[in-house]
């Protein structure tokens, strides 16, 4: 009876431990809803900071520089300006900027985005939909997205003047 008894409570024990490793597991897996290298761009549309909706699709035929931000993040705000000084040169050649914010107040992006007079395309993304759908959990993350549609990098972390300008170099529509 006792042996019984401590079969049943093993089997319950590893039952439980296996549910709970799974589930931490999914939770924290840096795979869950990740958009990498070789994948097309999950569409999404965005209200950018004049009201004006913008959907990822219609940027086909044109790279895509997707970088997620926060006005709190330091990285992201040195990518900003690396990126502000180069905008225009880029745009010309094909690229568009398009800069995501990780769910602050309107309020609080568009006062750093006027003290900062950053030019390029600004979206919020509530809820962090797009964020999630993307699977991005550290900033800032940036996702090169060719003239077709496809990521052709995915990156995470800080970066200098110089790597923001060979990535941008990469998006030039006809370039590869």
């Amino acid at each position: 009876m006792k042996k019984r008894r401590l079969i049943i409570r093993s089997a319950i024990l590893v039952v439980l431990a296996t549910a709970i490793g799974y589930t931490l597991f999914t939770h924290f897996s840096e795979e869950r809803g990740l958009v990498d290298a070789g994948d097309t761009a999950p569409d999404f549309a965005l209200e950018d900071m004049d009201g004006n909706l913008v959907h990822l699709d219609e940027l086909k035929g044109k790279g895509v520089y997707l970088t997620f931000w926060a006005t709190y993040c330091t990285y992201c705000r040195d990518k900003m300006e690396y990126l502000k000084e180069y905008h225009e040169e880029y745009k010309e050649k094909g690229v568009e900027v398009v800069a995501l914010n990780v769910d602050e107040s309107t309020v609080q992006v568009q006062r750093f985005l006027d003290r900062h007079n950053v030019p390029y395309t600004n979206v919020i993304d509530r809820g962090m939909k797009v964020s999630n759908a993307y699977g991005v959990n550290s900033l800032p993350a940036v996702l090169l997205i060719d003239e077709n549609g496809s990521v052709i990098e995915r990156q995470v972390g800080g970066k200098t003047e110089q790597q923001v300008l060979e990535s941008l170099d990469k998006l030039v529509p006809g370039s590869e």
